[in-house]
Order: C-alpha cells, then structure tokens, then sequence
C-alpha cells in the first residue's frame, strides 16, 4: 500500500511530506516531478500571484535521479510568504464560514491557509513520482479540457495527439477554434473581477482488466477515485465514461458492446468510462470533473464576521479560471490511486 503524509500552509515556509510503500529500488527522475509541478502552475487565468517557480527537493537524490528506499522525504518551500490581514468579510464558497464552524479557535485567516488549493503541490509531487512508477507498465494518465464559461471544444481529445497541437498547452482543450474564445472568456472575466469554472477531463490508458473491489462499495475502484478528485479545491462533480448522457437514454443504447480481441472477451466500446461493478473493463478510465469558479471575486455582498453588516466580500489577488490546473491535479492523483492499485495486486 502506498502512504503519503505532508504539513504545511501556503505562506509558511513550505511543504514537507513522506510517501511510504513505492517499490524498493525504483529510481525516478525530479525533473519529471518539476515540471508537473510547473504545469500545475502555470497558464491562462491564473494570477500574477503564480509568476514564480516550484522546485521540490528530495532526500538523498542524486542530481536529477532519486531512488527510493524505504520511504521517499521531500520538501518544497513557498517563495510567496506574505502576511496577510484577517478576513471579516466572509467568502460564501470558501472555506470561512463552515471553517469558523469546524475550529472555533481558528481565525478565518488561517482556515483560508489551510484549505488552500496550494496545498495540492504535495499530491501533484506523489502523483508525478506514480506517474514514472505506471509507465513501466505501459500506464498513462492524461487530462483535457472540455468546457470553460459555457464554451465548449468541438474536437474530440486523442491520447498523444491532441498534445502535440499547438494551441493544446493555452488552455489545455483539443479546439483551436474553442480555446481562443476561452481566452476572450477568461479576459472579459478578469476585468469584471470575476471567475470562470468548467469541465476537464481525466483519464487513464493503457490500465489492465480486473483492478478494484466488488465489495465493499468504498473499495470500488469508482468510487476510490471519486473519492480522491472530488476533495481537489473547487471540484463539485464528478461522472464517469458518457456520464449524464446516461440519464436520457434506454439500457439497449447505454451499455457497451462486447468483443472476441486475442481469445479473450473485451469491451469494444467504452461507455462506462473503463470500470464496470467497480473493476477495470481493460479500456481507458475516464471522468469528467465540474470545476466551479473560484470564490474569491468581486460583485458579491456577504456579512461582515464582526460587524454583522452587509458588506462587499473580501476580494485579494485570485485565479480567474483553475480548470485546466485541476486537471493537472486530478491526472496526478489518478495515478497514485492506480500505482496503489496496482501495487496491491503485484503488478508493479
């Protein structure tokens, strides 16, 4: 089984975490890791606030290369450790209200550090170093944008494809034609000091038949995954293969066909988004994750947490649209969720 622990916040002054269970004498490359981290970042619609690079730094690595042993220690400082005001202002879709709830004890302030999707540095550091562990075993993971502000790509994503096309790395979306108006978009955003959300998908080749659980319902491999990328900030759904297409159609037209490849019985369609009773079909794993605009905006009135008042919310420095970083997160954690997997039945 593989273990990962981390603490720290997002202006303190840094990260340290500890992955357990990776295989003994696996050698992985933190140059690799660098630059999911750099992807994770980086793009169109973050802020100013992200105009500095992520460097983690692992123990006992030698130059690039580091190999594990019994445990992988890491560490990735902050460059931004700023302190900031309290919040009285109080952001409904952060984490201030409910937080104020939870820890009592806890300024808003300091609730907002903790919960902050900074944190997803550590995850995206796990999942690039099962990234390199699937890969041996013929496994990638991949992610892609499919909607942003109501603007939806008219191309299909092809695996080791779509990435090659230019305009891929703006934003991450399989459409030229609709990547340029997710950029109007995201602009025409950014000056009302407003936000965006979407859809991104993730998805996984290249994964074998039979990995996951019938029983119990927590252990299905579906609702394992589930479980991780709904807990990424700002995912409020998830659906697997058509997903809500299931809704409008009848059983002869929802459920995959099956095929004779090599012998073997297969799925030679893949409706069901690679996992069927909670087990791998042997076809792609694919999810779609609805990723809501990031709460920290302006135009909108909340009630002062001392005077009780009606008030603008608070508004700082913020991302106009994280849809396409999401994804960046949601593929690394699928990895580790499959490398565990994986690992558990020996096949790494």
């Amino acid at each position: 089984m593989i273990t990962f622990t981390f603490e720290g916040n997002s202006h303190g002054g840094g990260y340290a975490g500890t992955v357990r269970g990776l295989p003994r004498g696996f050698t992985f490359s933190a140059e690799r890791v660098n630059k999911e981290l750099a992807l994770r970042k980086r793009g169109y619609g973050r802020s100013d606030r992200q105009d500095f690079d992520d460097e983690v730094s692992f123990e006992g690595a030698a130059g690039d290369q580091v190999t594990v042993g019994d445990e992988v220690k890491f560490f990735l400082p902050n460059a931004c450790r700023e302190n900031r005001p309290e919040i009285t202002a109080l952001r409904s879709g952060h984490v201030d209200v409910v937080g104020r709830e939870r820890f009592p004890d806890k300024t808003v302030r300091e609730l907002a550090e903790e919960a902050s999707a900074r944190n997803s540095v550590c995850y995206v550091v796990l999942g690039a170093i099962c990234k390199q562990l699937l890969e041996r075993r013929g496994v990638y993971v991949y992610h892609y944008v499919e909607k942003i502000g109501g603007i939806a790509s008219r191309n299909r994503y092809s695996f080791g494809l779509s990435e090659k096309q230019p305009h891929f790395a703006v934003l991450h979306c399989p459409c030229r034609y609709a990547t340029g108006l997710m950029q109007q978009a995201i602009d025409n955003a950014r000056q009302r000091g407003d936000s965006l959300g979407g859809i991104v998908a993730v998805g996984a080749t290249g994964v074998p038949a039979g990995l996951g659980e019938i029983l119990p319902y927590a252990a299905r491999l579906d609702a394992v995954i589930a479980a991780n990328l709904v807990g990424i900030p700002s995912v409020k759904g998830i659906s697997f293969g058509i997903g809500n297409k299931y809704a409008d159609i009848d059983g002869v037209a929802a459920h995959d066909e099956l095929c004779v490849e090599q012998g073997k019985i297969a799925y030679a369609t893949n409706k069901c988004g690679g996992i069927v009773a909670g087990i791998t079909t042997g076809r792609d794993i694919l999810c779609h994750l609805t990723v809501k605009p990031v709460p920290t905006v302006k135009g909108v009135q909340t009630v002062d947490s001392v005077t009780k008042q009606c008030v603008p919310q608070h508004f700082e420095r913020a991302d106009v649209c994280v849809v396409p970083n999401v994804g960046v997160i949601g593929e690394n954690i699928l990895a580790y969720v499959l490398a565990d997997k994986m690992e558990e039945r020996g096949l790494l």
